[in-house]
């Protein structure tokens, strides 16, 4: 993909397609190394003036977070037209790419996942902010030191502004709350579509296939053998009623908090939630990344830290491969 879009970013290839918006990895031209970084383009598959007041949401809740887990945004902007975002780059992969059915993680590796997780939504939650969408695709992993961040705030609810498309129906099935199936989201809604995904990580299976009770409840418990304290934390996690569900991050953190002498849980212990049998993949993908971007082997280090610290400007409006 040869294209430069107004003279400034020169797009390298898509990372993404979704209902709404297509994201590119790009090198910004107008600074020196041309760093990495993200442009989003509003592209909905159904035009709907809804779809541009949550991107512009997006936009202004990036420049408000300041948190080294979630991408930095400098600006969102038209042109021509068209709707775009830049952010950061974080160079590493999604948890869905950690994902195979059958496979289970561990309970310490869950709950690790957990406690990181819930600190990042803490802060989301408390800039009085709802994500609306915590899935594995919406959580990376970085290369170099295993940390989560969170990513994709396309569907993201700002509690503090006008109440733009609080009403729409948003969210993945399997992951989203059931009241987001009827337009309404709280914070209990993001702690639900977290514990679905940890469920997910614990049984090896997608949501989706997991069949119902009578209530509509997930039934998982009999597919892992993780301990009944843990199982706990997850069904309260993820009840169909909310009012049963926990309604504060905090909450949620305080429930896990035995586990972390169990586990010897410490600040510095998201690396260990990366297998070994990762390291070598780790190495190779920064390798690939290193190439992709036209930067030799041996500054290969040089283009992970460029790509964690670099600013990020704004890009332009030119239709991307139509």
């Amino acid at each position: 993909m040869n294209i430069v879009v107004d003279g400034r970013y020169q797009i390298i290839k898509r990372l993404g397609k979704g209902g709404f918006a297509h994201t590119y990895l790009a090198k910004n031209l107008t600074v020196p190394g041309e760093p990495s970084c993200v442009v989003k383009q509003l592209r909905p598959k159904v035009e709907h003036p809804k779809m541009l007041q949550l991107f512009k949401l997006e936009a202004a809740i990036l420049a408000r977070f300041k948190h080294d887990r979630i991408p930095k945004q400098v600006e969102c902007f038209e042109h021509q037209g068209d709707h775009f975002l830049v952010q950061d780059f974080v160079a590493g992969d999604d948890l869905s790419r950690e994902f195979t059915i059958g496979h289970q993680w561990s309970e310490a590796k869950v709950v690790r996942f957990l406690r990181e997780m819930l600190k990042v939504l803490s802060y989301v939650h408390h800039q009085q902010a709802i994500h609306r969408d915590i899935k594995p695709a919406n959580i990376i992993r970085r290369w170099d030191n295993g940390q989560l961040c969170l990513i994709d705030f396309g569907a993201v609810q700002d509690l503090g502004a006008e109440p733009v498309a609080q009403n729409t129906v948003v969210g993945t099935p399997g992951y989203h709350a059931p009241e987001q199936a009827r337009g309404i989201a709280t914070f209990s809604s993001d702690i639900y579509s977290l514990g679905m995904t940890a469920i997910q990580f614990i049984t090896g299976q997608y949501p989706l296939h997991l069949p119902k009770n009578e209530s509509k409840e997930v039934v998982w418990r009999g597919l892992t053998s993780i301990s009944d304290r843990l199982a706990a934390i997850l069904e309260r996690m993820t009840r169909v009623d909310d009012r049963d569900r926990y309604k504060c991050t905090t909450d949620v953190l305080a429930d896990l908090e035995p586990f972390t002498t169990e586990f010897d849980l410490g600040e510095g212990s998201s690396t260990e939630l990366l297998d070994r049998d990762r390291h070598q993949q780790l190495t190779s993908r920064i390798m690939a990344v290193a190439m992709l971007l036209g930067v030799g082997f041996v500054s290969t280090a040089t283009l992970v830290s460029q790509i964690e610290s670099s600013p990020i400007m704004v890009e332009s409006g030119l239709r991307l491969d139509r």
